[in-house]
């Protein structure tokens, strides 16, 4: 058996399918047809991408592992299937379809819900009524809550007569977890945090130096992390209420600047201090402090400007709290938290799997009397990324106008609602050159194509330019020979030219006019246009056609450091010449090149005179020797010419240089008389409770203000200062006028 090639299965899955859209679906018997299956896709099938016949699977019905297993039904084999796969078929010995046989199985078997279908096996039926009667039972559970709160908000209301309308709630605090059981996912770290609570006071006695089981109660306070919707703050606040705690929380809608959590929680004065002290509880945020008080501070790692000095009032708070106190960020490795990670236990919650959420949605469904799915739910668990909070809204939205859903239109909706997600210009060229975004079968409409373009609209067309002729063109895949060969450049063709147009387009977008209307024109012209014409992949997976950053940058910059020294060589010379800058630049310097270049490089440390005689005439400095030899090409390249030139002659040609007088035509004198940058006044008001205001930085004082003068001073090409002997107590400045930084004798004056 021959060595499993894991480079070229990598390879070929980047590539996408050979003959994208080449075959059709049929039409299923029943839209249930592939229920009580459960599938496992390995290596890549002809026509259909991966993710698209995962699709297909989930559509119908079945159900798709990553790994085979005795409970696996099928596996789809294609070109490069995993080995591990492979020993794991042969081992449970499960049955194997290609790809046809998937196809034929969608369009022939009958499902338990249409006319004549399979029934289901005693054990998926079983499962399946267990899950839906769970389901009916916990959407009953959640109308009876629903009924209790509602008389018991009508009683406390009393003689008013107004009844709480729990319809017009969000549904995210309607059907928010009332105990630890309604909790979708993180259950470990969930009971983790209510234990911490629940040992608070022994910990609190022992002075937190008894670790526990968990290793917790050390620390006063908790950092949960975890991305947004999964629930986070929702275990924060059950938590704390199950355990008879009061919570006061603060996230980024209030303020939180040093100065304002020091008179909110009072660390410094009054309030927490004097509770700690043995005093009467005082009232921070409207809240009675008590020892059953928890501090939720939501979004830490969203303290921005306007909450200076923030992180640091909430570290020394964590140091001495004799309350719990429980923070929560998405980002835990965010640099602004670090002051408080050493000082808090760190509880990671993960994104729940489509599983752990799916019972809680469909009971809410149920409830609300809506007719959808279990794979319907399940694709908008995944077009969320798993945020329990944002499948609510969707379905809440989508309430208002139907109480149905079909697996379309959950695919759909979780595309409008999916999230913006800000892509690299890398990512962005992999998504445009790759083989699926403009392939028969892609959904991607061309807004979407040219929404790539708008993450970054400088960027982007920089790196379809630089990596466009290193893909593998999917359009090429059917033909061989000659024909391939005019294929691929005519493809080139159109992609340069399209590349070309935006160049006009974009002159016409910075011009002097602006026409920044134009910016969609320029997307499809220099991004979508060119990739539409190259797609196919074969570009990022190392090599020589690996994706490369643009070159044009480099040379841009290039381009201008030259442009400016090539600038200085033409003001020098026009008391010589009469030559705009490229006048000469194609004329005058490839002419004196052989007068104050090549001598060095024929006749080494003796033509040094000569040389400087000619730079001299034409008044050059020795910097301007430096630009004309960077400026040569082919056999004058600069490289080229300075290995033939020797150490001894540089290091002569550069002594004698600065030994010597020079004319100098004119010289732009440093502005002396130029007013400071900034004046002094009086001390900066207190703004900080009206105004997001940064810290002035302090003047410098008088010694550093003159010290700053006299290194301005020194920074004249034509001013040098002689270095202060040591054993003198005064210091004596020779100021001389010269041509270089080194003292080199007296100006001779042009005549």
């Amino acid at each position: 058996m021959s060595k499993f090639n894991w480079l070229s299965a990598k390879a070929a899955k980047a590539a996408g399918p050979r003959a994208p859209g080449s075959k059709t679906v049929p039409e299923p018997k029943s839209p249930d047809c592939l229920l009580g299956l459960s599938f496992v896709f390995t290596g890549e099938l002809t026509s259909f991408s991966r993710d698209e016949a995962i699709d297909l699977a989930k559509r119908y019905g079945g159900r798709v592992t990553l790994q085979p297993s005795s409970k696996t039904s099928y596996v789809v084999l294609g070109d490069n299937a995993g080995p591990s796969k492979l020993a794991a078929i042969k081992k449970h010995g499960i049955k194997t379809l290609s790809e046809d046989e998937f196809l034929a199985l969608i369009g022939t078997r009958v499902g338990p819900g249409g006319p004549g279908g399979l029934p289901l096996d005693d054990k998926t039926r079983k499962k399946i009524e267990n899950e839906t009667k769970a389901i009916k039972t916990a959407a009953k559970a959640l109308e009876t809550r629903e009924k209790e709160e509602a008389r018991e908000a009508k009683g406390k209301a009393g003689g008013s007569g107004t009844k709480p309308d729990l319809a017009s709630q969000l549904w995210t605090t309607r059907y928010a977890p009332q105990t630890i059981k309604e909790v979708c996912g993180n259950k470990g770290q969930v009971d983790k945090l209510q234990q911490w609570l629940h040992d608070w006071q022994s910990s609190l006695k022992s002075g937190f130096k008894k670790p526990g089981k968990s290793g917790m109660n050390i620390f006063r306070a908790v950092l949960i992390s975890g991305p947004p919707g999964i629930g986070k703050t929702t275990s924060a606040h059950l938590c704390a209420k199950l355990e008879g705690f009061t919570p006061i929380e603060l996230n980024a809608s209030d303020a939180r600047s040093k100065k304002l959590v020091e008179r909110s929680m009072n660390i410094n004065n009054t309030s927490l201090d004097g509770w700690m002290a043995g005093e009467e509880a005082t009232n921070a945020l409207g809240v009675a402090i008590t020892d059953k008080t928890c501090l939720i501070m939501d979004e830490v790692d969203g303290m921005s400007a306007g909450d200076r000095g923030g992180v640091g009032a909430l570290n020394a708070l964590i140091k001495k709290t004799k309350i719990p106190i429980i923070c929560i960020a998405n980002d835990a490795g965010a640099q602004k938290l670090k002051p408080i990670k050493n000082n808090t236990f760190n509880l990671p919650f993960r994104r729940p799997d489509a599983s752990a959420i799916r019972s809680r949605i469909l009971s809410i469904v149920f409830k609300e009397k809506m007719k959808i799915p279990a794979n319907v739910v399940d694709q908008l668990i995944t077009g969320s990324q798993s945020d329990i909070r944002q499948v609510l809204n969707m379905l809440s939205t989508w309430r208002l106008s139907s109480n149905t859903m079909t697996f379309d239109e959950g695919k759909d909706l979780a595309k409008m609602n999916e999230k913006n997600t800000i892509l690299t210009p890398f990512d962005v060229t992999n998504k445009l050159l790759g083989p699926y975004m403009f392939s028969h079968t892609a959904r991607e409409t061309l807004g979407d194509k040219m929404e790539m373009y708008f993450h970054d609209h400088s960027f982007v067309p920089l790196f379809i330019q630089e990596n466009y002729l290193k893909t593998e063109p999917a359009k090429l895949r059917n033909l061989n020979g000659p024909p391939k060969t005019l294929k691929h450049l005519t493809l080139m063709d159109k992609a340069a030219s399209s590349i070309s147009d935006a160049d006009l387009v974009d002159a016409l977008i910075h011009g002097p006019e602006q026409h920044w209307t134009l910016m969609p024109l320029h997307a499809v012209c220099s991004t979508v246009r060119p990739a539409s014409f190259l797609f196919g992949g074969g570009m990022s997976w190392g090599g020589a056609n690996a994706m490369a950053f643009p070159q044009w940058l480099g040379q841009n910059s290039k381009q201008g450091k030259l442009g400016r020294q090539l600038g200085e060589v033409q003001i020098h010379m026009r008391l010589k010449v009469s030559a705009d800058k490229t006048e000469m630049r194609q004329s005058y310097l490839p002419a004196l090149f052989p007068h104050i270049v090549k001598p060095l490089v024929e006749n080494g440390s003796s033509a040094v005179h000569e040389v400087i005689e000619r730079m001299d005439e034409y008044y050059l400095s020795r910097e301007d020797w430096d630009t004309i030899v960077e400026l040569g090409v082919d056999q004058n390249k600069d490289e080229l010419v300075l290995k033939k030139i020797s150490a001894a002659t540089k290091t002569s040609f550069t002594k004698k240089y600065n030994a010597s007088e020079h004319p100098i035509p004119f010289y732009k004198a440093m502005d002396l008389g130029k007013a400071p940058k900034k004046l002094a006044g009086g001390p900066a008001p207190d703004l900080e409770e009206a105004f997001d205001v940064d810290d002035e930085i302090p003047d410098a004082s008088d010694d550093e203000t003159k010290k700053g003068d006299e290194d301005e001073i020194s920074r004249d090409k034509l001013i040098s200062t002689s270095k202060p002997r040591p054993k003198k107590a005064a210091r004596t400045t020779t100021v001389m006028m010269t041509s270089s930084k080194q003292p080199r004798g007296k100006v001779k004056p042009k005549r």
